[in-house]
């Protein structure tokens, strides 16, 4: 008993289209990451306007963060959207980071002067 195997034949055309599929997916083809670099932006200006930059530690984290947008941008120039995109992702961690420091430092200053208000009304009522 034979069993005949029917095998298609690839056509040249079809190997080279194949293989300009393959090279075309190899060669970056990611998109633009434009949402991201916006929301990255807009987080930089937020944790300008949230007081990042008067806390060395938050103004640290906005200047990194600042960075970061500015070499995403010339990646997405050289066409390295891939790359742009993880880098944009730090930018916005950064910038994330920068407003939490700046409200934490602000909620500790006042957490601060309560306390010191609180100790003199306790001074006034104990004389």
């Amino acid at each position: 008993m034979d069993i005949e195997l029917s095998i298609p034949r690839i056509g040249k055309s079809t190997l080279a289209l194949g293989a300009y599929a393959v090279l075309l997916a190899a060669c970056g083809g990611a998109a633009v990451p434009q949402d991201s670099l916006t929301a990255a932006e807009a987080s930089v200006k937020g944790a300008e306007v949230g007081g990042a930059a008067e806390n060395p530690k938050a103004a640290l984290h906005l200047k990194l963060a600042k960075e970061q947008i500015e070499k995403a941008k010339k990646l997405i120039a050289d066409d390295e959207n891939e790359e742009a995109k993880n880098v944009i992702d730090r930018a916005q961690a950064d910038a994330d980071l920068a407003l939490a420091l700046a409200k934490e430092a602000k909620a500790r200053a006042e957490a601060a002067e309560a306390n010191d208000q609180l100790a003199k009304l306790k001074s006034k009522l104990g004389k």
